[in-house]
This record gives structure tokens, C-alpha cells and sequence, in this order.
């Protein structure tokens, strides 16, 4: 419920201040696994697809499997509330259809359209991206594309596992090192340390072994 509002504030507060498409438009949650990121991500697409002023909300995925498992989490909580897509083409169908308010596509799908339509109307829409995982390949040449292409969009990403400048690699684009750099500001936090606190998740046991 925290994690929801915040977005839904992020959004309304960068819109008022006229701020969309910037890093200060968007933000990422962390969740820790098992902690319910898609119900919360479902719950935030939902709630910012009735915002009066979002067209539309587009829940990128990274892997393939993912997205028929995203598609079949957000149909047991409403059911056809969520428009799957199985191709590209499918994908632009429902980008340009003004009643499909919530998309869940992958990201690899979201980069063949963008090459495949360097102008497009979506483009100029006011977008929401929420990308689960947003750890993986969105720190990529694709999630440059992504923000270069739209104009008017807030970017949100979830993760259990959040990249910060201690734990960030060595290669690739020195710009999108850590998850803030690419989302933006850490909008809140749900840790294992939480979750086992809550009894949510199994807790570890450790033991301490004393040797000579």
C-alpha cells in the first residue's frame, strides 16, 4: 500500500509540476522476493490507468516466461484487466487501441517496436513504465531507446535486488551503473530482513561454527 501510494503521488506531483519524462517523474521500489512485487506492481497499473490524464501503462518484463506468468498473476486478481501480447504486431495493435490501458509486454518486444517505429502517436502519449526485475537488461542500450523515444512518460522500476555503486559491475554504460541512476529516487523498501520479521518469507538459520 506504501509503495502503491508513493507512486501514484511521484505521478501526480511530476505531472503538476510539469516534470514527466525525466528521472524525477519516476523512482524504484524494493521489494524483496516473495514479498507480492506483481500484486503491487498490478495494483499500481491499475490505480494509475484511473488517473484521468494516463493514457496508458505499459508493465515491462524481462524474460520471455515471465510474461505469460505476469499475464496469468494479473488475471487471477481481475480478470482480463491486462492486455498480454504474443507478438510485435499484437504489441503495436494494442499500443495504438485507446482502450487498451494496461499492456504487459516484454522489454525485448518493446525494443523491436521502437526500432521498427522510429515515429509513432504512443510516443507523445502520457505514459507509465513499470519494469518488474528492474535490475536486468533495462540498464542496457534498450532502456536508452526506451527514454529517448518517449516524451511524456514516468518510469518506475520493482526489484529484490537493487543495484547500488558498491555492488555495481565494472562493464557496460558507465551512466546506468546503479539502479537510481536509471529509475530515479528509492521510493520505498520492503527487505528480507522485513519479510522475515513479518514472517512473510522462510527465515534463514545461521550457525556459528567456531573453528581452531
Amino acid at each position: 500500500i506504501a509503495a502503491t501510494e508513493r507512486i501514484l503521488s511521484r505521478i501526480e506531483i511530476s505531472t503538476n509540476y510539469k516534470k514527466t519524462g525525466t528521472l524525477e517523474a519516476g523512482g524504484f521500489v524494493w521489494h524483496t522476493t516473495g514479498s507480492g512485487k506483481t500484486l503491487t506492481s498490478f495494483k499500481t497499473s491499475q490505480l494509475a490507468t484511473a488517473l484521468p490524464y494516463i493514457d496508458k501503462v505499459l508493465f515491462v518484463v524481462d524474460r520471455k516466461d515471465l510474461d505469460y506468468q505476469t499475464m496469468k498473476e494479473y488475471d487471477r486478481f481481475a480478470k482480463g484487466a491486462a492486455n498480454g501480447n504474443t507478438s510485435t504486431r499484437i504489441l503495436q495493435k494494442q499500443l495504438e487501441n485507446p482502450d487498451a490501458k494496461i499492456i504487459i509486454t516484454t522489454i525485448q518486444k518493446l525494443d523491436v517496436f521502437i526500432r521498427k517505429n522510429k515515429i509513432h502517436d504512443v510516443y507523445k502519449k502520457h505514459v507509465v513504465l513499470i519494469f518488474d526485475e528492474c535490475h536486468r537488461s533495462q540498464f542496457g542500450e534498450m532502456h536508452q531507446k526506451i527514454i529517448k523515444s518517449f516524451r511524456n512518460y514516468h518510469i518506475f522500476g520493482f526489484t529484490g535486488t537493487p543495484i547500488f555503486a558498491k555492488n555495481s559491475g565494472s562493464g557496460g554504460n558507465p551512466l546506468f551503473k546503479t539502479t537510481e541512476q536509471a529509475f530515479g529516487d528509492k521510493l520505498h523498501t520492503y527487505t528480507i530482513v522485513d519479510a522475515i520479521n513479518d514472517a512473510n518469507v522462510l527465515p534463514f538459520r545461521i550457525d556459528f561454527i567456531n573453528t581452531i
